[in-house]
């Protein structure tokens, strides 16, 4: 990714002294962009700077949904019109407890919302988690949407032929159908060349496990999602026989009776010339991963155990890659009180003038739709429980002030819109 610096616009700081909120917002992802959206519309006179660690704002939107997803990931033309209002400013490759502290944010403005995200994966906590070749969904998504920070996964992608998936969420499925897709699938995507050229590397197709820690009565994926995953791979989606029993009597949702007509996996599996092929466990929980025979710090494959009566054993799978896909976690960076992997919070209030959205709020769940309704509740109340504080002559001294004093340069919104200019005319761009 590019990354210009250059000095915010200070079109958002100019106007009448006094006159309105000054709102900090810690975050451009939907749940930032949304609360910025809510506090404009409930306080004509409001200004509010929008702070993001990366020089590019929109968080998961870009780098964590599935390249494959452009429908999904247009709603970044709706936050892009957010952060392009006149009583917006947007500081990116500004990190809140690294180039500018919580305390200094939170006396400068009347209120500050942090909409920072959940920023790790969650772990199994299992032997063999820390094994080269098992990485969590954040991570992977991270790399396949060209994140700046992520990891480089075209060596892991190189020699997987066995994957094991941990997870029963849209998520799981995402990750499953980018690993199978071939390259045409990508058409109208968003990846980029290289990260295509990993994903097809090695030229043999995959044998994707995808292991549902429950019955099918628990997935979380959608119905949409499990169709997609089929037409992915026609005549190449499987149940494992053993995983049969489990859908007994749980043939209610349109979703399982999908699941349930899908074929054995057989006994050869179809040539590999025919393309990738996936196959469902359920009630397969990992306990173990197990390192090569001759290189130990890399992954051979996974032990998995049953939850159903009368399974015995744990049967071990051959992987040479493991991708977890069971959720993520808050690590807290600011020195806030977290409980159950989020902020420690008060229906979005964490203290006099703090507040919290998104997923660092109530964890990694629900849609985009239910990020705005979320955003907007909080705003309600910041803006019900805080009101304008008087300023000095020149107008309170802002996050841009405070980078000023420090010579901490920043992109402002122009400046993101000319690197977005320049990455959309790259050639292969998609």
């Amino acid at each position: 990714m590019l990354a210009e610096r250059g000095v915010a616009s200070t079109r958002a700081a100019d106007g009448a002294v006094g006159q309105g909120r000054r709102v900090a917002i810690v975050g451009s992802g939907a749940a930032g962009c949304y609360a910025a959206e809510a506090i404009l519309k409930g306080d004509p006179s409001a200004r509010v700077d929008v702070l993001e660690r990366l020089p590019t704002p929109f968080g998961l939107i870009r780098y964590g949904v599935a390249p494959d997803h452009p429908g999904t990931k247009a709603v970044t033309r709706t936050l892009e019109r957010v952060l392009g209002h006149e009583r917006v400013a947007f500081f990116g490759g500004v990190a809140v407890g690294r180039d500018v502290s919580l305390r200094a944010l939170r006396s400068a403005y009347d209120a500050v919302v942090l909409a920072t995200g959940v920023n790790r994966d969650r772990q199994l906590g299992i032997p063999g988690e820390d094994l080269v070749g098992v990485v969590g969904s954040g991570r992977f998504a991270s790399w396949y949407n060209d994140h700046p920070l992520a990891d480089d996964m075209r060596g892991l992608l190189a020699a997987a032929r066995d994957v094991l998936v941990v997870g029963a969420g849209n998520v799981a499925l995402d990750v499953a159908r980018v690993l199978v897709k071939d390259r045409s699938g990508f058409d109208g995507s968003d990846v980029s060349d290289e990260v295509l050229a990993a994903l097809s590397a090695g030229g043999g197709a995959r044998h994707i496990v995808i292991a549902a820690r429950r019955g099918p009565a628990h997935v979380r994926f959608s119905h949409a999602e499990l169709r997609e995953l089929i037409r992915t791979a026609p005549g190449r989606v499987f149940i494992e026989p053993s995983s049969r029993p489990a859908f007994t009597d749980a043939l209610s949702s349109p979703v399982v009776r999908e699941l349930a007509a899908l074929p054995d996996r057989p006994d050869t599996l179809p040539d590999p010339r025919a393309g990738s092929t996936i196959e469902f466990r359920f009630d397969s929980s990992p306990v173990e991963f197990l390192g090569r025979a001759h290189e130990g710090s890399h992954l051979a494959a996974a032990r998995l155990a049953s939850s159903r009566s009368g399974q015995s054993g744990a049967p071990i799978v051959a992987a040479d890659l493991t991708i977890t896909c069971i959720g993520y976690r808050y690590v807290d960076a600011l020195g806030l009180p977290t409980v159950s992997g989020v902020l420690r919070h008060d229906d979005g209030r964490i203290g006099a003038g703090l507040y919290v959205v998104g997923w660092a709020k109530r964890g990694p769940s629900g849609t985009i739709g239910t990020n705005r309704t979320d955003s907007y509740r909080v705003a309600a109340r910041l803006l019900d429980e805080c009101r304008p504080q008087p300023r000095r002559e020149d107008g309170a001294p802002g996050v841009e002030s405070l980078l000023r004093e420090s010579s901490h340069a920043w992109v402002d919104f122009d400046g993101w819109k000319r690197i977005d200019a320049e990455e959309t005319a790259r050639p292969g761009a998609r």
